[in-house]
């Protein structure tokens, strides 16, 4: 009866609270590559913070994006000479193909990221969207959380 309930009990979180979703870009390869499966939760279950992989849903795309927060509430970021700045400190060195103003992997002028917004990069940055076209997210455009699983999982 135990290892029923128990097999019961996981199989209702995994339907329910932590879904898996198999992805299907290289927007944060190496770490996650096409093909890899990820568990994901809703962000109403849990607290996004700093660093966390999210799927966030643009207003002007139909389909989910799976970025790394990189900025968060009262940040000021921007991007000069390839290099990704939060709040004047280095953060991350772009290695861009074109170094002209129209890339946004070597140039974005400063924004602040208002309350209750997030900044979001893709590791793959020359092969997906993120917050340097789409513009910074709202909360409530965050649709998940990657989930990752140390019990029963």
């Amino acid at each position: 009866i135990i290892l029923v309930a128990g097999l019961l009990l996981q199989l209702v979180l995994r339907k329910l609270l932590f879904y898996p979703i198999k992805v299907s870009s290289d927007s944060m390869a190496p770490e996650i590559q096409s093909g890899h499966k990820r568990y994901f939760i809703h962000p109403k279950l849990t607290t996004v913070v700093l660093g966390d992989i999210v799927l966030v849903r643009p207003n002007s795309a139909e389909a989910d994006f799976l970025c790394r927060v990189a900025a968060v509430d009262g940040d000021k970021v921007k991007i000069a000479a390839g290099q990704f700045f939060v709040n004047g400190q280095v953060k991350k060195i772009f290695e861009p193909r074109l170094q002209i103003p129209e890339d946004r992997s070597f140039y974005m002028p400063e924004i602040e990221v208002r309350p209750n917004y997030f900044f979001c990069l893709n590791e793959n940055f020359r092969n997906s969207r993120d917050s340097r076209t789409a513009g910074i997210f709202e909360r409530g455009q965050i649709t998940a959380k990657v989930f990752r699983p140390t019990l029963f999982f």
